[in-house]
């Protein structure tokens, strides 16, 4: 009896013991998991805090050279009065002057050398209407796009498929030829895309945020939407991938990111390439913004 005793009371001590050890080793990786958390999150922070301070350096510089990158004749010749141009992070632009911005650009469009030979019906704001809609029946794929090879190819040739090669080449004729305006024509676009509840008149014919969020979804998380953004210049890489991330934010703000995109990798990407870039007009605006996500996605 004394002897059952005694293994009992050995049994309970190990059993205690075994409990305090596997207790204290959890505790110890729980520590260590904090730790590498906190060294990533400073690190992070580190390399954030010195692209900002290198775009500040550059705000200057910025300015000096803005006029020069555009002349303020080319925009009032294309948007028509400076006072109510679209630039980025200006918010709740009254739909009436988003629709004389709209007007404006197609029309200065419609009247360029390169465009005139392929006689548009309905002119350019009637094309990107129409592509608006055949990418809005066709958006790519974004989950599981590698899973066979025929997927990968068509995600390739997404653009191609939705569109025509007419229509594809004649995006790409726009986009080389207006290459200074090309900040402004992609801020006026965008507000004019998710203008669609705020001004339903002009809205009417904008895609929804799901479709718009799916092409950002594309561009930032697909191998695909990766290399396409890869083949084009720095400038529009960083407008596309800046455009992107506003989506897919307004998605997360909607609990619409149904595919999980994390876009602090994006963030960070954007500050980076921001800092080299030499060729922007709105850097100062794009800085904000970008500081206000690293903030709120608490980066």
């Amino acid at each position: 009896m004394e002897r059952t005793v005694k293994i009992v009371i050995v049994l309970v001590v190990l059993g205690v013991a075994g409990y305090v050890a596997y207790d204290q080793i959890g505790k110890w990786h729980q520590r260590r998991l904090n730790s590498a958390l906190e060294q990533e999150q400073k690190e992070w922070q580190g390399k954030t805090a010195q692209l900002e301070e290198k775009l500040k350096a550059l705000q200057e510089e910025l300015e000096q050279q803005k006029d020069a990158l555009v002349p303020k004749e080319k925009l009032a010749e294309v948007f028509g009065e400076e006072a109510g141009m679209v630039i980025p992070g200006k918010k709740d632009i009254p739909c009436e002057e988003l629709e004389r911005q709209l007007s404006s650009l197609f029309t200065y469009l419609d009247t360029r050398e390169y465009i005139t030979p392929y006689n548009l019906e309905g002119g350019t704001r009637n094309l990107v209407q129409q592509m608006v809609a055949r990418l809005s029946e066709k958006p790519p794929v974004v989950v599981e796009e590698t899973k066979d090879v025929p997927s990968l190819i068509r995600n390739m040739a997404h653009f191609y498929r939705a569109l025509g090669r007419k229509q594809v080449e004649l995006v790409k004729e726009i986009m080389s030829n207006e290459t200074e305006i090309n900040e402004s024509v992609a801020a006026t676009l965008y507000a004019w895309f998710v203008s669609k509840e705020r001004c339903p008149e002009i809205g009417k014919d904008c895609p929804a945020l799901k479709v718009l969020y799916e092409y950002a979804a594309f561009f930032l998380n697909t191998l695909a939407g990766k290399s396409y953004l890869f083949r084009r210049d720095s400038k529009v890489r960083f407008l596309t991938t800046y455009y992107c991330v506003l989506i897919i934010d307004q998605a997360n703000e909607r609990t619409l990111n149904q595919h999980g995109i994390d876009i602090r990798p994006s963030i960070e990407f954007l500050f980076y390439e921001l800092a080299n870039q030499r060729g922007l007009i709105y850097k100062k605006q794009y800085a904000e913004e970008l500081t206000g996500l690293k903030g709120k996605y608490q980066m």
